[in-house]
């Protein structure tokens, strides 16, 4: 069966821009919210720049299972911060999608269920060579991302690190490693995507008992709530990211979404976390969207 790649890359951009347009979503860009710096239309523009990214993803998985998709998340990295000047708007959500296009493109058969979209995807990560992460490690220095820590021996930033990456030659899984309880990403990749597959299974049950606006937005609480935002407990610390996950638990209690209190409950939170820089949930809105992805390559019609 030939692989239809334009189709596999439509429904990555698409899980870009269902995640933007989730409203509300308490501290972060949505359609009637805005940063100082970046805007919801730099959003939409990082989102359709990353089109051909998300197909030579798909190519990559389906000629070289994997190898080399290094390479082509360092372009799509270079296209989001060249396209917009919004600054990092999809890093996350790039690193989280690119395995997935990769993965699908494996598949002889349509649509593919999660269970064998994950399968797929342990091919992908194992095939991966040390050229890989040192393309990913330089898309992210590159991006510079806001409030990355440090790691010993695996910085970023030094030249130390790609040596030691190319000496031990380091598959990206193995890189990720120390980053794995503090980077989305890095949990992610290391742990086949757990926390992905759970949002994906949530966001299912959600479109069949509410609207698809609400089903996305009582998906990124359930996000928010089960598990810590990496980026919250970086820049703010783990009592912070232990207390909006608290609060947004709160709201689900109250029913969330589909309930005038929780709604009123989640627009307090929101006013509250846009305040500071150190509130802002990107990590999970990056596993957001990589749930949105999921289901849509799983064949999964809104």
């Amino acid at each position: 069966m030939d692989i239809d790649f334009d189709w596999i890359a439509s429904r990555c951009v698409s899980a870009l821009l269902l995640e933007v347009a989730t409203t509300p979503k308490p501290g972060l860009v949505d359609r009637y919210s805005d940063f100082h710096e970046t805007l919801f239309e730099h959003f939409l523009i990082s989102s359709s720049s990353l089109y051909s990214c998300f197909r030579e993803s798909a190519e990559i998985g389906y000629k070289k299972l994997g190898r080399g998709l290094g390479e082509v998340v360092y372009r799509g990295a270079r296209n989001m911060i060249t396209s917009q000047r919004g600054g990092n708007t999809h890093l996350g959500a790039l690193l989280l999608i690119s395995p997935l296009a990769c993965a699908s493109a494996l598949s002889r058969s349509k649509p593919l269920s999660m269970g064998g979209l994950r399968k797929n995807l342990k091919i992908i990560l194992s095939r991966m060579d040390w050229k890989d992460t040192i393309h990913i490690f330089n898309a992210l220095k590159i991006v510079g991302p806001r409030g990355l820590r440090r790691i010993p021996f695996m910085d970023i930033f030094s030249d130390e690190t790609y040596d030691e990456i190319k000496r031990l030659r380091l598959k990206p899984v193995d890189a990720l490693k120390p980053f794995v309880n503090i980077e989305v990403v890095a949990h992610e990749w290391v742990r086949l995507y757990s926390r992905t597959m759970y949002g994906a299974s949530q966001l299912i049950k959600n479109i069949e008992k509410m609207s698809m606006r609400n089903a996305l937005a009582q998906t990124f609480l359930q996000l928010l709530s089960k598990y810590l935002d990496t980026h919250i407990l970086k820049r703010g610390g783990k009592p912070l990211a232990e207390r909006v996950s608290y609060m947004a638990s709160k709201i689900l209690e109250l029913g969330g979404v589909n309930n005038r209190e929780g709604l009123k409950m989640l627009r307090e939170l929101d006013l509250s976390m846009r305040k500071s820089w150190r509130t802002r949930p990107g990590a999970t809105a990056d596993l957001l969207a990589s749930s949105i992805a999921v289901v849509l390559l799983s064949g999964y019609t809104f």
